[in-house]
């Protein structure tokens, strides 16, 4: 019978090179999730946040973490906001309320306001890299030359003769409306400078806008005082000649209406020793006061209405009427009329 020898200690395979695994690309590249082997390694189930003690408190020092960053971000965006809706407030006030002859001195001045900060820049690039005073100097003259003072208007000789043609050309209304645009780039720009200075000195936004509703309500006084004397011009532009001579005896008797009054009082007495040199001058210094009263002279003596109004002007004229009586000799006539 054959001896079975024993097993050797050692598998055959002892000092072999271990196999290359089998290229399982879904096993090797894919994701990983390890078995759970442990209370650490259970899956987690999530809870309702104030179930656990430890929960809520997290959640509260969240909360307080938020607040807390937020809350100088909620005070910016709300004084920002405040600030952007008065500033949209006045601008949409503005282009409901403006004139053209407005609407075109505020573009004037935007377009100037443009200019002055594109200049201010170039002047802070090129100083940096050396530029001197001098240079800067020569710079900003050929600039002036060669930047129209007005959009779509040139400066060189082609400009004086377009601009002439311009001036030869236009109607009266065309010049009144040129001339109102001026007196409101005039007054854009003073405005402008005016903000730019009570700024620097600390003027709050609440100032500032308080500031510019009275500057409305004072243009829009101006504009209704404005269409008034055209009003006034306009018709007496059509007057025919027997009005005119209708309003020249309604002069002549509010006159001596209020020279009567002079001689009640006792004025034409009182002046008549100084003669007519005294007459003329209480003349011109009440009718000095007169032209005052009536918008400069603006509102005629024949165009006042009502009959307050007019108890008014004859009351103010009295020096007036009392002076021209004594400088052209009619005072001794007075007394004939037994006033009193």
């Amino acid at each position: 019978m054959t001896a079975i020898p024993p097993p050797p200690d050692q598998p055959p395979t002892a000092g072999m090179p271990e196999p290359e695994p089998v290229a399982e690309w879904w096993r090797k590249d894919g994701p990983h999730i390890p078995a759970p082997t442990g209370p650490a390694d259970t899956v987690h189930t999530p809870v309702p946040i104030g179930t656990d003690h430890g929960q809520a408190t997290q959640a509260a020092s969240m909360a307080a973490a938020a607040e807390t960053f937020w809350a100088p971000a909620r005070a910016i965006l709300a004084e920002q906001a405040s600030a952007i809706a008065s500033e949209v407030k006045q601008q949409v006030g503005q282009l409901l309320t403006e004139t053209p002859a407005q609407r075109a001195a505020r573009e004037q001045v935007e377009y100037e306001a443009m200019l002055a900060a594109q200049r201010a820049r170039m002047d802070s690039a090129l100083g940096k890299v050396g530029e001197t005073p001098k240079e800067k100097a020569e710079r900003h003259r050929v600039e002036d030359v060669l930047t129209p003072t007005t959009p779509g208007q040139r400066d060189d000789l082609v400009g004086l003769v377009d601009l002439l043609a311009d001036r030869l050309s236009e109607t009266p209304e065309d010049r009144a409306a040129r001339q109102a645009t001026q007196r409101e780039v005039e007054k854009q720009r003073a405005r402008a400078r005016e903000d730019a200075r009570l700024a620097a000195t600390g003027e709050t936004p609440a100032q500032r806008d308080l500031r510019h509703r009275q500057q409305h309500l004072a243009d829009e006084r101006e504009a209704k005082q404005r269409a008034r004397r055209q009003r006034r011009r306009a018709a007496r532009a059509q007057l025919s000649a027997s009005t005119r001579y209708k309003r020249f005896r309604r002069w002549c008797v509010l006159t001596a209406i209020s020279a009567v009054g002079g001689y009640s009082i006792g004025l034409v007495t009182v002046i008549s020793p100084g003669g007519p040199w005294v007459g003329a001058l209480l003349a011109t210094f009440g009718h000095a006061f007169d032209l005052y009263l009536r918008d400069r002279g603006r509102l005629r003596v024949t165009e006042v209405r009502g009959a307050g109004r007019l108890a008014l002007l004859t009351v103010v004229r009295i020096p007036v009427a009392s002076g021209l009586a004594v400088a052209t000799g009619l005072a001794p006539l007075l007394p004939a009329l037994h006033l009193y």
